[in-house]
C-alpha cells in the first residue's frame, strides 16, 4: 500500500470519529449548561475552556484532513503526516488532556485526601504536557520534508505513557477509595452508589488510558505508517467527553433524610470533618 494511502486512510477515519465525538461534547456541554446553571464558577470556565481548545483542535483536523484528501491530489507525494494545522494540533491536544486530568485528580484528591498520590498524578500530566509541547517545538523546527520523521521519538512515547500512567492510576486510586468507603458503611444504597460511582470511574478512566495505549501501540509498532494518528486525532475529544460525562452524571441522593451523599464537587470529604455531611465526588 502506497505511503499517502496509509496517511490519508488514517487520518479521513480519525476526523470523522473526531467530528463525531466533537457533536456529541457539544450536547454534553449544552446538557452540563442546562443541568447546572448555579454550578461553581471555576468548573463553568473550565468547561468553557476546554471546549475553545476542543473546537480549535476539530478544525486544525479537518483543514489537516482536506489538505491531505483535495489539495494533496494534485501532488500526491508530496503527502505528508506533517502540517502547520498538525503542528498546532499536537500543542492543543495535551493542554486538553491537561486540564481534565486535573479535575479527575482534584476529585480524587476530595475523595481520598491523598495528596502523596495526587502530587503524583499531578507529575505525570504536568511531564505529558511538558514533554508534548517540547516535541512539537522539535516538530516545528524540522525541515519541510518530514513525512517519516519525529526527531525525539523516545520523548513522544514518554509523554504518551506519562498520560496513560496518569489516567490509570486516577481510576484505580478512584476504585479503591470508593470501595473502601462502600466497605465501611452498611448502608445498603450508599453501597448500590459507591458501585454506580465506581463503574463510572472505571468507564472513563479506561477510555482514555486505553486511547492513549493504542496511540504508544500504533505509534511503536507501525511509526512509518502513521496508523497511529488515527487514535491520536481522538484522544482530545475522548478526554472532552470523558470530562463532560463525569460533570453530567453528579447526582443528589438522600437517604432516610439524614444522610446526604452528594455527586459533586468543592467540599471536604475527608470522614474526620466535623459538622459536615460525607460527600462522594464523582
Amino acid at each position: 500500500m502506497s505511503g499517502a494511502a496509509m496517511t490519508i486512510g488514517p487520518a479521513v477515519v480519525g476526523s470523522m470519529i473526531a467530528s463525531y465525538l466533537f457533536g456529541c461534547s457539544t450536547m454534553q456541554t449544552y446538557t452540563y449548561y442546562k443541568r447546572f446553571p448555579d454550578d461553581r464558577r471555576v468548573f463553568q470556565i473550565l468547561v468553557a475552556a476546554v471546549m475553545m481548545l476542543t473546537f480549535a483542535h476539530i478544525i486544525c483536523i479537518v483543514y489537516w484532513t482536506w489538505t491531505l484528501t483535495v489539495t494533496g491530489c494534485e501532488n500526491p507525494d508530496g503527502v505528508t503526516i506533517f502540517s502547520s494545522s498538525r503542528d498546532a494540533n499536537l500543542i492543543l491536544t495535551p493542554l486538553i488532556s491537561t486540564l481534565v486530568q486535573m479535575f479527575f485528580i482534584y476529585r480524587l484528591f476530595k475523595f481520598s485526601g491523598s495528596k502523596t498520590v495526587a502530587a503524583f498524578c499531578g507529575i505525570l500530566s504536568m511531564l505529558n504536557l511538558t514533554g508534548t509541547l517540547v516535541d512539537a517545538a522539535n516538530a516545528l523546527g524540522v525541515s519541510t520534508n518530514r513525512t517519516a520523521q519525529n526527531a525525539r521519538n523516545w520523548l513522544t512515547i514518554l509523554t504518551l505513557v506519562a498520560a496513560a500512567v496518569c489516567d490509570l492510576v486516577i481510576t484505580i486510586g478512584l476504585v479503591y477509595f470508593l470501595q473502601r468507603e462502600r466497605r465501611r458503611t452498611k448502608v445498603h444504597q450508599t453501597q448500590n452508589i459507591a458501585d454506580r460511582l465506581t463503574l463510572w470511574a472505571i468507564e472513563t478512566g479506561l477510555a482514555t488510558s486505553m486511547s492513549a495505549i493504542l496511540v504508544i501501540v500504533y505509534f511503536c509498532a507501525m511509526r512509518n505508517t502513521f496508523l497511529w494518528t488515527a487514535v491520536y486525532d481522538v484522544l482530545a475529544d475522548v478526554y472532552t467527553n470523558s470530562f463532560l460525562a463525569a460533570l453530567n452524571s453528579r447526582k443528589t441522593t438522600r437517604i432516610r433524610d439524614t444522610l446526604i451523599i452528594e455527586f459533586s464537587t468543592g467540599r471536604d470529604t475527608s470522614p474526620d470533618s466535623v459538622g459536615e455531611k460525607p460527600e462522594v465526588v464523582n
